[in-house]
């Protein structure tokens, strides 16, 4: 439901961008002390928001290009539910309507994205409920319900089966979601044995799936936060595939890697953010060429774009792709509020030139 914006809302919105750094810090205190859920939590329900349309430069509305990437379009999601927020994966359907959210807390968030003129604009049907673990419950505690990133399992997107990465207590999960939404099971992958030792808060944090009939089709793809090797960069893993294994993402600038995505070009795409008290909270996209990708590999790649608080960024965590009817791959962005009433819920979306 979009409504218009209200002045507590401004106001919001105001103190966030005067005093972020405080904020942003104090967030992760806040999602740490969430309640827990119980089996009593009502299985689906619909949620009311608003969808407030931002700018991406707030000083210059004209300007469409950012980097290497082309604007197109972004919101500010505002509900009131009290599970609502701490969203920190998302996945696009094959048309970049429906869309699939997971949530620090547990949740799966669901709904439709809207556009005019090739520009999102609003998102409109939100639902909520809470993941179930193998035997059909709710997950119950932070150790176990921390979902990071949620990926599609396969050529169908979000109608088919997704995969969900969990942090504190590592796994990836596979869900039927196609066939049983949000009332799907969890059914656990295994994972390499160094993937279980990464230390709390530097543990999985992306993953995907290259799509069968590629080079490394079947192949799961999943990296860590900041889990280092003795050389400092970020490990991560190949899962099943022809040629499992570990590889390395060359860590610069003291960026951490908070989700990634496959675009539809079989390209892999990975989000990273920066955040310190004095510099404050910083987003980049890098490109990685796919050809790259094998045990032993240090990757490094093409900076799309990278930005700081002069643009309209927040927590920047989730990252999903698709293709558009006229041929465009767009990225959508997501922001983990942390359930922090100073930071926001943010939904952007780029394109790459053709």
């Amino acid at each position: 439901m979009t409504g218009p914006q209200t002045g507590s809302n401004a106001n919001r919105r105001l103190i966030s961008r005067i005093l972020p750094e405080i904020f942003f810090l104090t967030g992760f205190i806040v999602a740490f002390s969430s309640p827990l859920y119980s089996d009593s939590i009502p299985k689906t329900r619909a949620i009311k928001i608003q969808s407030v349309p931002i700018n991406f430069n707030l000083l210059d509305k004209a300007q469409t290009t950012f980097g290497k990437l082309l604007w197109r379009g972004g919101i500010e999601i505002i509900g009131s539910d009290e599970d609502f927020g701490g969203l920190s994966g998302i996945a696009t359907g094959l048309d970049g309507i429906k869309f699939v959210a997971v949530s620090d807390k547990g949740m799966w968030l669901t709904g439709e994205i809207q556009y005019e003129n090739e520009k999102l604009t609003r998102v409109t049907g939100l639902k909520m409920a809470p993941i179930l673990d193998g035997k059909g419950h709710p997950l119950k505690g932070k150790s176990r319900f921390d979902a990071e990133s949620v990926a599609p399992f396969g050529a169908k997107g979000v109608e088919g089966k997704l995969l969900v990465a969990f942090e504190r207590k590592q796994r990836i999960a596979r869900y039927r979601f196609g066939k049983k939404g949000m009332m799907a099971r969890e059914k656990t992958i295994t994972l390499p044995k160094e993937a279980k030792n990464a230390r709390r808060n530097k543990e999985l944090e992306s993953v995907g799936r290259f799509p069968v009939g590629t080079e490394l089709g079947g192949t799961i793809i999943a990296i860590s936060e900041r889990f280092l090797d003795t050389n400092g960069n970020i490990i991560g893993w190949l899962i099943g595939g022809p040629t499992p294994g570990r590889f390395t993402v060359k860590r610069s600038d003291n960026f951490d890697i908070t989700d990634l995505t496959i675009t539809p070009d079989n390209e892999l795409i990975i989000l990273e953010r920066y955040f310190s008290i004095l510099g404050g909270v910083k987003m980049r996209l890098r490109r990685i060429n796919t050809a790259d990708i094998k045990p032993g590999a240090v990757l490094d790649g093409e900076i799309l774009l990278q930005t700081d608080q002069r643009n309209t960024i927040d927590n920047m965590e989730g990252l999903a792709s698709h293709r558009t009817a006229s041929g465009e791959v767009r990225l959508t962005l997501i922001s983990d509020d942390n359930f922090n009433i100073f930071q926001r819920t943010l939904l952007l979306q780029f394109a790459l030139p053709k």
